[in-house]
């Protein structure tokens, strides 16, 4: 086994958003024995920021993969795939015709624009401040990683509605950018066509020379069935989303139960 790659919500995260003990004495094991770890996470690279890690959480991993792989650091090098500036603007416009339904966009240089007024408390649970604010316009949306869509409020919610606004977004996506639901189906998430988890993973593969039976990952939701499908090594979580554990070649236990470091040792036998 040559690199491990981990979701992070539900998955390398308890239901606290920490890294149990367990998983950082596992993590750093295998990095002894010579393994790479990274991240493949819808999450933006500002974990400092959103979760409050130091450098006792970053140096756990060599790389990672963000934003459902529109930014990519790995090997000394960090890398964005943009999304076609037309959909972005597509999609602006049908989310803004859509009442109750907000959108970020996330752009280079851990720049968030919002459809809707930015409060302090959305700042605060968001960990931004007014030097990440980007406007809506043009520019903005020429220069955009990722775009988050979801109903009223992020935190919290259990459906992205309406249902015809998933239809339009996918039909406007379809063959131009790739779109995901996450969080059960909270939020819908669009990224570049050359971005995606199991195509970072892919580059990031290709680039060290190793074997699909030499790299693991780990995932729990709906925007990991892609890599969780596409490794003999793939490990769901027991609390992740029907859909990942039918992709995966394993279940192990929950995210609150230990799950990473049972399948680590368990499954994988690393340790």
């Amino acid at each position: 086994m040559k690199a491990l790659f981990f979701d992070l919500d539900g998955t390398l995260l308890d239901s606290r958003k920490k890294i149990p003990l367990s998983a950082r004495e596992a993590l750093r094991a295998v990095r002894s024995k010579g393994v790479k770890v990274y991240l493949a996470s819808a999450r933006s690279p500002r974990l400092g920021e959103t979760l409050g890690w130091t450098e006792e959480e970053f140096s756990l991993f060599d790389g990672g993969i963000y934003s459902n792989g529109g930014y990519i650091e790995a090997a000394g090098q960090a890398r964005y795939a943009l999304i076609d500036p037309q959909v972005v603007t597509e999609c602006v416009a049908t989310v803004q015709a859509c009442r109750g339904v907000h959108l970020s966009l996330h752009s280079p240089g851990h720049g968030y624009t919002f459809n809707f007024p930015v409060t302090e408390s959305l700042k605060k649970s968001w960990g931004i401040t007014e030097e990440n604010l980007r406007p809506l316009n043009s520019a903005t949306m020429a220069q955009t990683a990722k775009i988050l869509v979801f109903w009223r409020e992020l935190v919290g919610a259990t459906e992205l509605r309406p249902e015809a606004l998933c239809r339009q977004i996918q039909q406007l996506c379809a063959g131009r950018a790739r779109h995901y639901l996450t969080d059960r189906g909270a939020a819908m998430q669009i990224t570049s066509l050359q971005a995606g988890k199991l195509t970072a993973i892919r580059s990031i593969q290709q680039q060290m020379g190793w074997s699909d039976e030499e790299i693991a990952v780990f995932g729990d939701d709906l925007n990991d069935v892609d890599m969780l499908s596409s490794y003999p090594h793939s490990i769901a979580m027991g609390n992740g989303a029907p859909e990942a554990k039918a992709a995966a070649a394993h279940v192990t236990c929950s995210c609150d139960q230990n799950g990473v470091a049972h399948a680590i040792q368990y499954i994988l036998h690393l340790i």
